[in-house]
């Protein structure tokens, strides 16, 4: 009886003593109601982090704990134990298979397969231009590159730090210098709270605890896209309106220009009609383009699935209801908190379901993802569907202008110091790049013909370059154009003259173009290169060189037949005005317009 009682005695002071010590450690270090809640799954975190707030509501302490994102350990109160294999971007793909994948399976292999972080087009079209590859279409990886050859000293020096696997080492917040970081490269946004905690963490020398944490949510701005589609296509430029310039000048910065972080100054041009709109990048691009499918694709192109006739169609497409969405849209739709009763657009060609295009009251609307806001969807206007215009893209009439380099000086400096990109290190020998002419104007206009179908689409001077390569004494010259989507897309379209009298759009570069007494001829601004070809063009005037001119095995410029049959539009255009019968007579039947003609016209003769 008596060992029962010390025994009791001894409990009750266990449980006393155990009592004492928890509510000074909350004293000590401050730690509210809340965090005591926390402490069964966060523990020795919250002991120095208590006061952390910011969270997104599915990161929160309450949701997970704090190793599920930035491993460690949760049960060690020292700084050293408890920061033992702690991560401190756990967003990086190195290990987001550790962090990110144990809540969202699949996606770090998608991300991973993915263009945006495999790079595979560039490294392919950048290797067979070097001549260290045939194949236009081969897979290739930017995480694998060896660094032996000229190209892949070139790309380690010049393209490598733009895509998603780039390591970020600290976990900043977004600008317009930001690569990499994989999912928090789109996913981490800071508050102006959290981004003055952070400052403050830098200046003390990491030695401030920040109080605010950044967020991970869906919240995917225009500026995480910034950093890497400033540069090679400048898409995130051109969609607000800003053109590269050759200026490098801060008496540049005004209203009509614009000086970046990196010091590069734009010059401004019209903006796409969808950013004056009002919409984000992730309004047309969704999860399944931007962070993939799963798939390998050899090129930009193949891997972005979604057309301007998804949502300007002159009829209704189909749709899809709620219950038979896939998980992962279910999901986005859910942590949106959009509704979910109204039935869902799908794509005509690839039927993927467009989530923020519902059908309500027989009409379809577009929702902002980020703005909420609700647009009426325009339809094709009846010139969009003349059966003379059934084979070209919406972008070849609707591309306002699109950026352009006449052509690229690139030579190797072994005694200059350069930078590698994937090591991040200071080596020996840099590659210079040394452009001409930087323009803002109408794309050329070529042909792609992929499964038996023929598209008019545009593109721009890709590679037309003189290359120096490690091992060349003389540098060559090469020429290659690529298929673009400039993102610079104008509610009005292009008129008929825009396109059947120019020369830039038709190939020939710049110049002057003239119909006289039945034949037409061409003066070029630029001198002949190496290929005798003007420097700024696709092909000579009226020929039929359609051979290893594009940087797609399934694209080309206009080849005779076609060059003939849009000048000789172009021929009556001389006269006839776009808004004239005889102009409208042709979009709809032009051989049977030609037949029809007077004694006073003049056709063309090649």
């Amino acid at each position: 009886m008596k060992s029962n009682n010390t025994l009791l005695y001894l409990s009750i002071t266990i449980i006393f003593i155990v009592l004492i010590v928890y509510l000074l450690f909350f004293r000590v270090n401050n730690i509210s109601e809340t965090s005591y809640k926390l402490i069964s799954k966060n523990s020795s975190c919250i002991s120095c982090h208590s006061v952390m707030k910011g969270f997104s509501a599915s990161h929160s302490p309450e949701k997970i704990t704090c190793v599920s994102c930035h491993l460690g350990s949760n049960n060690s109160f020292t700084k050293v134990e408890a920061h033992k294999g702690m991560i401190t971007v756990p967003g990086n793909l190195s290990d987001a298979s550790q962090t990110c994948a144990k809540c969202h399976p699949g996606i770090d292999i998608r991300v991973k397969n993915s263009l945006m972080n495999t790079m595979s087009g560039i490294i392919s079209v950048n290797k067979y231009v070097f001549g260290e590859n045939n194949n236009l279409d081969s897979l290739f990886n930017i995480h694998h590159l060896k660094n032996i050859s000229s190209a892949d000293k070139h790309l380690r020096n010049k393209c490598a730090s733009c895509h998603i696997g780039n390591q970020k080492n600290h976990s900043n917040p977004i600008s317009e210098k930001s690569r990499g970081g994989g999912c928090t490269a789109c996913h981490l946004n800071y508050s102006k709270e959290a981004k003055l905690e952070h400052q403050k963490y830098i200046n003390s020398n990491k030695k401030y605890l920040p109080k605010v944490h950044s967020s991970l949510n869906l919240n995917v701005s225009d500026a995480h896209c910034f950093g890497c589609h400033s540069r090679s296509g400048r898409i995130s430029t051109n969609y607000q309106g800003w053109h590269e310039t050759i200026y490098r000048d801060t008496f540049y910065n005004n209203n009509n220009y614009r000086v970046l972080e990196d010091r590069r100054v734009f010059e401004k041009q019209q903006a796409d009609i969808h950013h004056t709109k009002g919409l984000n990048c992730i309004d047309c691009h969704d999860s399944f383009e931007v962070m993939g499918d799963g798939n390998l694709y050899a090129h930009q192109n193949e891997a972005v699935t979604i057309s301007c006739k998804d949502c300007h169609f002159n009829k209704n497409n189909k749709t899809v209801v709620f219950k038979d969405l896939d998980q992962a849209t279910k999901r986005i739709l859910r942590l949106r908190n959009k509704d979910t009763l109204y039935p869902f657009l799908t794509t005509s060609r690839y039927g993927k379901t467009l989530y923020n295009v519902i059908l309500k009251d027989g009409k379809f609307q577009f929702i902002g993802k980020l703005s909420n806001i609700s647009y009426n969807l325009s339809e094709l206007s009846e010139n969009c569907t003349k059966n003379v215009h059934k084979n070209l893209q919406c972008s070849a009439c609707h591309t306002n202008w699109s950026p352009q380099c006449i052509s690229c000086h690139t030579s190797f400096n072994k005694n200059e110091e350069g930078y590698d990109l994937l090591d991040k290190k200071l080596v020996m020998g840099k590659w210079q790049e040394k452009g001409s002419d930087f323009l803002a104007e109408f794309p050329t206009l070529g042909v792609i013909t992929k499964n038996n179908e023929k598209e008019i689409a545009t593109f721009s001077i890709g590679m037309n370059m003189y290359l120096q390569k490690i091992e060349d004494r003389k540098a060559s010259f090469h020429r290659y154009f690529a298929p673009t989507s400039a993102h610079t897309i104008s509610k009005k379209g292009k008129n008929c003259t825009d396109c059947h009298n120019n020369p830039v759009v038709l190939g020939y570069g710049r110049g002057e173009l003239k119909f006289k007494n039945g034949k037409w001829s061409f003066k070029p601004k630029y001198a002949l290169a190496e290929d005798d070809i003007p420097l700024d063009a696709w092909i000579s005037f009226l020929t039929n060189d359609t051979i290893k001119k594009a940087t797609r095995k399934y694209a080309r410029p206009f080849n005779i037949k076609e060059q003939k049959r849009i000048l000789s539009v172009g021929a009556c255009l001389t006269c006839h005005k776009n808004t004239s019968e005889v102009a409208q007579s042709m979009l709809n039947d032009f051989d049977k317009t030609l037949m029809q003609i007077s004694k006073k016209c003049v056709k063309a003769k090649f």
